[in-house]
Parts: C-alpha cells; sequence; structure tokens
C-alpha cells in the first residue's frame, strides 16, 4: 500500500483513513484545523478556555470515530464548533450578539505603519469589533467564515445548513450592515 506524506493527504482520504482506524489521520486533521476552529470559537465566546474546550469537543467526536461526516470535514468541523458555541451562548443566556469587544481578524498588526497611523487602525479596528459584536449572528457568521476563516460560499451554505443562494444574499447584507454602521459611526466610509 502506498503512503502519502501527511501534507498531500487530502481532507477526503484522510476521512477514508480515519473510517479505517487510522488515528494518525485524526492527528493530521488536528495539525489543519486547530488554529483555524479555536479562532472561530474565541471569536464567537470571547473567552479562551471555553473556546479551547469546544475546540477540543470539535475534535474529540472527530477522532472517536463516533460521528464522521459525510461530506466535506471542513465544513462539518465549522458547523460542530458553531452549534458547540451556541448552546454555550444559550445555557449562559447570552446573545452572540451582546455588546462586547470580539476578535474579528482585522486585529493584525501593519508592518510599517507610523505613529498616526497605527492609532488610525487602532480606532478603525476598535470600530469593527463594536459593530461585529451589534451584528445580527447570521450576518456575523457568514462574514467570519468567508472574511476570516477563507470559507467558500459552498462550504459556508453546508456549515450553516443553508442554501448557497441564501448566503450569497446574506454576505450582500452583512456587507450593506458593516458599511452603513461604519458610516453612521464616522460620518463618512464609502
Amino acid at each position: 500500500m502506498d503512503q502519502k506524506t501527511p501534507d498531500s493527504n487530502t481532507d477526503s482520504s484522510l476521512l477514508e483513513s480515519l473510517r479505517d482506524g487510522n488515528q494518525s489521520a485524526a492527528d493530521e486533521i488536528l495539525h489543519r484545523y486547530w488554529s483555524a476552529l479555536h479562532r472561530f470559537c474565541l471569536t464567537y465566546l470571547g473567552d479562551e478556555a471555553l473556546a479551547e474546550d469546544v475546540t477540543q469537543e470539535t475534535f474529540a467526536r472527530l477522532s472517536d470515530g463516533r460521528e464522521l461526516p459525510s461530506g466535506d470535514l471542513r465544513p462539518w468541523l465549522y458547523k460542530v464548533a458553531r452549534n458547540r458555541c451556541l448552546d454555550i451562548l444559550r445555557r449562559h443566556q447570552r446573545s452572540p450578539t451582546h455588546n462586547r469587544p470580539i476578535r474579528t481578524g482585522f486585529d493584525a498588526p501593519r508592518l510599517s505603519a507610523g505613529p498616526k497611523t497605527k492609532v488610525l487602525n487602532n480606532e478603525r479596528q476598535e470600530q469593527m469589533r463594536q459593530v461585529m459584536s451589534g451584528m445580527p449572528e447570521e450576518y456575523r457568521s457568514v462574514l467570519m467564515l468567508k472574511h476570516v476563516e477563507g470559507l467558500s460560499r459552498a462550504e459556508i451554505a453546508e456549515t450553516l445548513g443553508v442554501s448557497e443562494p441564501t448566503i450569497k444574499g446574506r454576505l450582500v447584507r452583512a456587507s450593506e450592515y458593516l458599511r452603513e454602521a461604519l458610516r453612521n459611526q464616522s460620518g463618512s466610509i464609502s
């Protein structure tokens, strides 16, 4: 049997290996998706420990073999993690749109920014956090999955359990919401 190197394994071949009982496939999936899934959970929950727990639970469901996705792996991972995050928020009686700063993925520092640019970037990041934290969950989810996590529309549709045209519409409405909210905050954003 031809052994592939871990990097040459596709998600579908890793799932097949996992179905055959190969635990190293679970390790490769964990290595491949841990950081992105953890960041996604942290954005939802705003709590490092809870995000870590949800990320671990998501991979535990995969690695114990009791529930393996029948379709694509990446959307399944995000769907499981998102549903668990929403369960936690409901249990704590918190809304996913509560008003707290969230990490948006727009937090990357600029390498060559001067002091004035840094101040402006920090203000812009804070505006984005405020707008994102008050945004309806269905809009925030599609923006995070598309622009922060890099999922395709089809993957987002599978993750959220809706049609691809619905995702397209939500992305348009979420962008309009974001643009209008930023315009209202600062007075003149095009």
